[in-house]
């Protein structure tokens, strides 16, 4: 089995009960998927490893002594002799890889380019790779874990929103047990038991509790932050670690207030999974408005009338044992911190992606230290005697192999996967993107609002806008290229131009302006691409006459006359009658490709929903649109 304690936790070996089984055994019949044909069971191509690439690997696991990294940029899986730690072989599996994980006799990875999950057998000492079956999924599948005994599998698909829940039998086959719709984007998953799948979302704060037998919805629940890029469970103190990031929507960006990690705070949560499954009345996840200091050891902080008042309907009771651990000092900022992997004996590795260093601790009770490994550690797994650990640097195409001795925790080697090919300017300002240590000690990345080139759907006050006390929603950026002018009042006419701004001011870097990486930055999110609607992503699109009736109304009720074109916007600013709290009431409007992904909506996320945004009149009061106009409205924006 592999001790991957991030996705993986070992447990007794579960007697799955009696409607499990009756869920398998209708599965089969209804939506057992064909064996492939003999033909394409046949060895996958090898990869010359030492003709320069980019890999960018982002997982791995580990099987039979040989870690497998899922590399991806290339779509190819690497195999690494874990005892002479060198490269055994890599095989091109798919146009590109989002995770790996074994089953202790199989590989699974999953195929985001296409939608897939890939069944995959290692032949004799990994020198050959079978692609045994491939079950389709939902749109953009991201994380995958797999229940202790192998029996279980479970995908998170981003855009869809949803979770897909399969049975894996002893042939390889994937069968279907449920499709889970989330109120959230979902990323990090992991088995908190047999059968228990926790789910995080992938911007804020959130959380689902899943029954992986029923696909039932057990409890939603959250954390105050957002970039859950981590998910553990303790089998020590039986508790769900989780790391994320909390921004401070009601402070400036300033020199001072970034330093002292007032700004932007980088931590690791303890939540007693006792508590998370309880029926008793319990204090609340959610962050009181008078609490300032977020991560506090301990305590129990109970939700005050006044946050009770807007507190997400998600929000859940949570226990009185949890803690909340600080990542970052001044000086040492910690940004990004991501995956977690924690040993039988209460060693615990965190990886800190946006610093290149991964942190440790060897008891639950002690501080992290703190080691440099490679650029970009994304994720981290253990060997089947937890003796090493293994992290996959996506940024210079490398995995760091760190011993775990009682007495010493140390980077043993570094395992390069191949020579890396030059990168293009728009590729050195994806690795800017995601590093912190452009922002001032190391922080926060860009990455750390814009998610993954998103948002993380909070409000900033970063004074992009030209003013201080009026905090404005972090906008996406997927898709920026074809939306200026840039910042909500249209002031920047050269995505340079806010980018330089974001650098000075947002993040306070401290680099030299000829050091600046504005020009590879530019090039980076010139290449993003907006997200598929909501109905596009869940294969829901409406009748064609239906559709055509909406646009007919888009352009009658005088939507189009501010959000025109391909880009669904205009360089102009416009008076929509909503003002921020320094008075300002023109806004540029934002582009509509991929608005049903990006809520809360306008300036200040006053909407929670589009249908709020389209009824709320702020946009003519004078004639409010009907019932009928806003549910052919509504179908429009979801496929946009």
């Amino acid at each position: 089995m592999k001790p991957r304690h991030s996705k993986l936790i070992r447990r007794q070996k579960p007697r799955l009960p009696a409607i499990t089984k009756f869920i398998t055994a209708l599965a089969l019949v209804i939506t057992a998927p064909a064996t492939l044909p003999a033909g394409q069971r046949s060895p996958l191509p090898t990869i010359d490893a030492s003709t320069p690439g980019l890999r960018m690997p982002i997982d791995a696991a580990v099987l039979d002594g040989t870690v497998f990294t899922a590399n991806s940029r290339s779509g190819s899986i690497t195999a690494v002799d874990q005892s002479s730690l060198s490269v055994i072989n890599e095989w091109k599996v798919a146009a590109a890889l989002s995770a790996v994980e074994s089953t202790g006799r199989l590989l699974l990875a999953l195929d985001d380019a296409t939608g897939k999950l890939l069944v995959l057998k290692p032949g004799p000492a990994a020198r050959e790779l079978h692609l045994l079956n491939q079950h389709s999924l939902p749109l953009s599948p991201v994380d995958l874990a797999v229940s202790s005994d192998g029996g279980l599998v479970a995908v998170s698909s981003l855009w869809p929103a949803s979770v897909t829940l399969l049975a894996l039998d002893s042939t390889g086959q994937a069968h279907l047990q449920a499709e889970v719709s989330l109120p959230f984007s979902p990323r990090r998953i992991l088995f908190s038991d047999c059968c228990t799948v926790i789910v995080a979302d992938s911007f804020g704060g959130r959380l689902a509790a899943v029954d992986a037998t029923s696909g039932r919805v057990l409890r939603h629940f959250s954390v105050h932050g957002h970039n859950i890029r981590g998910l553990a469970v303790n089998p020590r103190t039986d508790s769900l670690l989780v790391s994320c990031q909390t921004l401070d929507s009601s402070t400036f960006t300033t020199y001072e207030r970034v330093f002292w990690g007032v700004l932007m705070q980088n931590g690791l949560h303890s939540l007693p999974l006792k508590d998370l499954f309880s029926a008793a009345p319990q204090a609340s996840f959610v962050k009181g408005a008078d609490e300032r200091n977020e991560f506090q050891q301990g305590g129990s902080y109970t939700l005050n009338p006044d946050a009770a008042a807007s507190a997400p309907a998600y929000a859940q009771p949570a226990g009185t044992g949890r803690s909340r651990y600080p990542l970052g000092t001044p000086s040492i900022g910690s940004g990004d911190p991501g995956n977690i992997a924690v040993t039988h004996s209460d060693t615990t590795l965190l990886v800190l992606s946006g610093t290149d260093q991964v942190a440790f601790r060897t008891a639950s009770h002690l501080p992290f230290e703190r080691i440099h490994v490679g650029k970009r550690p994304e994720s981290v797994c253990l060997s089947a005697d937890q003796e090493l650990a293994f992290v996959v640097n996506r940024f210079d195409d490398s995995l760091s192999v760190i011993s775990l001795q009682p007495d010493s925790v140390a980077v043993r080697t570094t395992v390069a996967l191949g020579p890396m090919r030059q990168l293009t300017a728009a590729e050195v300002g994806e690795q800017k993107f995601y590093d912190a240590r452009v922002s001032l000690d190391g922080w926060y990345s860009c990455h750390s609002c814009h998610t993954d080139g998103h948002t993380n759907g909070l409000l900033a006050d970063t004074f992009g806008d030209e003013d201080r006390g009026a905090p404005k929603k972090v906008i996406s950026l997927l898709g920026v290229a074809t939306t200026g002018p840039w910042a909500w009042n249209g002031s920047k006419k050269q995505l340079e131009e806010q980018v330089h701004t974001s650098l000075l001011i947002s993040m306070q870097s401290q680099l030299a302006t000829e050091q600046l990486p504005i020009e590879p930055l530019a090039a980076y999110l010139r290449t993003l691409q907006p997200p598929p609607g909501i109905a596009a992503s869940r294969k829901q699109l409406p009748d064609p006459q239906i559709l055509q009736q909406a646009r007919l109304v888009f352009r009658n009720s005088g939507c189009s006359n501010c959000h025109a074109g391909e880009s669904l916007t205009t360089d102009d600013v416009f008076d929509v009658g909503i003002h921020d709290e320094q008075g300002e009431t023109n806004f540029n409007p934002p582009g509509l490709a991929g608005v049903s992904q990006r809520g809360p909506w306008f300036h200040d996320g006053r909407a929670t929903s589009l249908e709020d945004v389209l009824r709320s009149g702020h946009h003519d009061q004078s004639s409010p649109l009907n019932d009928s106009q806003i549910r052919l409205l509504l179908i429009l924006l979801e496929t946009l």
